[in-house]
């Protein structure tokens, strides 16, 4: 019989091959439109980027066309339920990397304007040396041309990448700066005018707004490269598809019976459904809702406001582990008798009845 099903489902994945890469496709796209065309990027907005890729794949895979050519097909809308809902929680938690490091680099525009000034000083540069040398210009204007473009290229790519060269240049300013500030100082205005030629000040104060432009021209921005990281996020996302897929067709071979008797509480359904259907302001009331049906039920630890209400967070209760403890939490770990412990994991108790015990875990000294 395994044999049977291990066949059927490797012919419907390999017929629905298409499906995989369309939804594939789908979470990609999902994922870089809600990433944003910013470079510095936030840990929300990836997680964010990161949802709406796994929404987009789950709702692809999970459509009632795509349940119904499964190898074992749910049969009714309460088994298609039931095959999402065990599927959805099965499947493991989503994880995509952000961004690789963003390297300083020039615009195309910036580096066309250092090439092209590179190449006329490199004209005029190597045309005048060979023109008073050999009196050849023609020949010194071809060969400063490519040079020189090469040579500012190169300049501008250095002080772009190099924080200790820009580091370096800014300090000499300010130290040139300073000095010639405290010249002009003692001069007075009479003798200023009469002594800038002379001292050369006239051409370092036109020296600084060129320097301080070149700084600034070769700032740059931070880029990364966007086609490798759309290729390496494509990758991820085939491959959660592909075992999601493998999952759902798992899954399918052994189906859940739909229950046919009210097992849940109606106005603690109800209360649940609002809670699903909330838009993000009304959350904190279908929360609140549902919380209060918590309360009628004998939840107990209900009592308390609800920590998403607090303006700060709460901290972890410790607790002296004894005899008592144990019968409403489990350890992790060794614990002996009078140890002092953190509490993880609340118990689950309902009028005095334990369902679930609670997990605390030893502080360590």
């Amino acid at each position: 019989m395994s044999v049977i099903i291990e066949e059927a489902i490797r012919g419907w994945m390999a017929a629905n091959r298409g499906l995989r890469e369309q939804a594939t496709a789908q979470g990609v796209e999902r994922f870089f439109a809600a990433l944003g065309d910013g470079d510095a990027l936030t840990p929300a907005q990836l997680e964010r980027a990161v949802a709406a890729a796994r929404d987009a794949v789950f709702a692809a895979l999970t459509t009632d066309a795509v349940l119904d050519r499964l190898p074992t097909p749910p049969q009714g809308a309460g088994t298609r339920e039931a095959l999402r809902s065990r599927w959805y929680g099965l499947n493991p938690a989503w994880v995509l990397p952000g961004p690789p490091t963003a390297g300083r680099a020039l615009s195309a525009r910036h580096l066309a304007a250092a090439a092209a000034a590179g190449s006329v000083l490199g004209m005029l540069v190597f045309g005048t040396l060979l023109n008073l040398s050999l009196d050849m210009r023609a020949l010194g204007m071809l060969i400063g041309a490519p040079a020189g473009a090469a040579g500012a290229l190169y300049a501008v790519g250095r002080l772009t990448e190099s924080k200790a060269l820009r580091t370096a240049l800014k300090t000499l300013l300010g130290v040139a700066g300073a000095l010639d500030v405290a010249r002009v100082a003692t001069l007075g205005l009479v003798g200023l005018w009469g002594r800038l030629a002379g001292m050369g000040l006239l051409r370092r104060i036109l020296l600084y707004p060129g320097v301080v432009a070149l700084l600034a021209f070769t700032r740059g921005s931070a880029h990364y490269d966007r086609g490798g990281y759309r290729d390496s996020i494509r990758d991820l996302i085939r491959q959660w598809v592909e075992c999601s897929a493998l999952l759902l067709c798992s899954l399918s071979s052994a189906p859940v019976a739909e229950p046919k008797a009210v097992v849940l509480d109606k106005n603690l359904a109800r209360a649940i459904a609002d809670l699903h259907r909330a838009d993000l302001p009304d959350l904190p009331t279908a929360a609140e809702a549902l919380l209060l049906e918590g309360r009628r039920l004998g939840l107990a630890g209900l009592t308390e406001p609800a920590r998403f209400t607090a303006a700060e967070r709460a901290g972890r209760s410790r607790l002296r582990w004894g005899p008592e403890l144990a019968q409403r939490y489990r350890p992790f770990g060794l614990i002996e008798e009078g140890d002092t412990v953190i509490v993880e994991d609340e118990p689950v108790i309902q009028n005095d009845c334990v369902l679930e015990k609670g997990l605390v875990r030893k502080q360590r000294s």
